[in-house]
């Protein structure tokens, strides 16, 4: 009796330390995946201001100096590519990030992210050709976006001669989206260790972090996709992703869609920028000032109201300081200067964020955000039409 009575407090004793441990554990990761969020804002920031700045200087180099400012160019946006990797591997192995599913066709979501990939192609001379794309699926289309789009760039990385070929295929109840590669090919050896971090395939010179496949693996897992891979070295690869079908209903966009194109503006601006980094604003006013425009900035939402008459187009930060946020300052600028047009420019890659400006019909653009795409969305400003109050 008396073994038995020891066992049981001894029973008790653990299960209450395990209980503590796990505690402390999950408390750890809610501070990291905190932690996370903080970081990807603030690393952002500077990234976003040096594109801005590098782009006002684009404008003002000659001859032999543009090669220069594409060189850093180049290297801006790898340090964002990697950053942002790093960033999303973190979060998924902390738990931080959680599927949100919505029902979407396979057909326009994959010829999307081809059509991204496509400058990289035509730039090596590989083709890119689509098969068949049937299909509606139910998951994170913003996850499995990555997942394709680390396959598809792989895939045209890993190419030197002949083409990738993207398309979808029935197998049972689910849907098997497959990216094919006439490219070098994957040593049996290797098969495991490319789903590694900062593994590369030495056969080739290809540019690329590492990072895309032990991402893909990750995400895998926290949306219970299939991955297949078949390779001949020398012959080329297909990946294959096994999704579930479904039959639900599709339902409509919620996010209005940004695009990159660079209409020539109709008039001169005045913009309202508003973000709490004062870089922002110095970066901003260099840019659009070498396109004509005036520039007013602004660190809060009171600064902002202060001058929004005055404003032609509002590019709108959505972490500002004291609480305050973009969206609060949207609707305020909705109610009181109707005339502005507004576009939100954040690090933030919140869903519910995604919806509420879907709903206001408010572009939103993710930091750094590519300087033309702001001077597309400009110079479309400058050619509404404002009804008369």
């Amino acid at each position: 009796q008396r073994t038995l009575e020891q066992l049981e407090s001894r029973v008790a004793d653990r299960t209450r330390a395990l209980s503590q441990a796990n505690l402390r554990l999950a408390e750890s990761t809610r501070d990291k995946t905190r932690f996370l969020a903080a970081a990807s804002h603030d690393l952002l920031q500077p990234l976003h201001a040096a594109r801005l700045f590098l782009s006002a200087l684009d404008r003002q180099a000659t001859g032999t100096q543009r090669p220069l400012v594409a060189r850093v160019e180049r290297a801006i946006v790898a340090a964002e590519a990697l950053l942002r990797a790093l960033l999303d591997i973190s979060r998924l192995d902390a738990g931080g990030i959680h599927p949100e599913p919505e029902v979407f066709a396979l057909a326009p979501f994959l010829r999307d992210i081809a059509e991204g990939v496509r400058p990289l192609a035509e730039e090596k001379g590989v083709r890119l050709i689509f098969g068949p794309l049937p299909g509606v699926v139910q998951t994170d289309a913003g996850l499995l976006r990555s997942v394709v789009q680390n396959l598809l760039s792989n895939a045209v990385r890993y190419t030197e001669h002949g083409g990738v070929l993207i398309g979808v295929r029935r197998r049972g109840d689910h849907w098997r989206i497959d990216v094919v590669d006439t490219g070098v090919g994957i040593p049996d050896d290797q098969r495991s260790a490319i789903f590694a971090e900062f593994t590369r395939l030495g056969a080739v010179e290809a540019e690329g972090l590492g990072l895309g496949l032990a991402m893909v693996e990750r995400i895998a897992r926290l949306l219970n996709l299939g991955i297949d891979l078949h390779s001949q070295p020398g012959r080329g690869s297909r990946f294959a992703v096994t999704i579930a079908a479904t039959t639900a209903q599709i339902a409509p966009a919620a996010v209005p869609i940004a695009t990159a194109a660079s209409p020539a503006p109709a008039r001169a601006l005045t913009v309202l920028v508003v973000d709490n980094d004062p870089t922002i604003i110095e970066a901003s006013e260099a840019l659009f000032a070498g396109l004509g425009h005036r520039v007013l900035g602004a660190r809060t939402i009171a600064e902002a109201m202060a001058v929004a008459a005055q404003a032609d187009a509002a590019l709108i930060d959505y972490d500002l300081d004291h609480g305050e946020t973009g969206l609060m300052l949207i609707d305020r600028l909705r109610r009181e200067a109707p005339h502005v047009a507004l576009a939100m420019i954040s690090a933030a890659r919140d869903r519910k964020l995604f919806m509420d400006l879907g709903r206001r019909n408010v572009p939103f653009y993710a930091k750094p955000v590519d300087p033309d795409v702001l001077t597309a969305f400009i110079a479309t400003a400058s050619k509404r039409e404002v009804e008369p109050q």
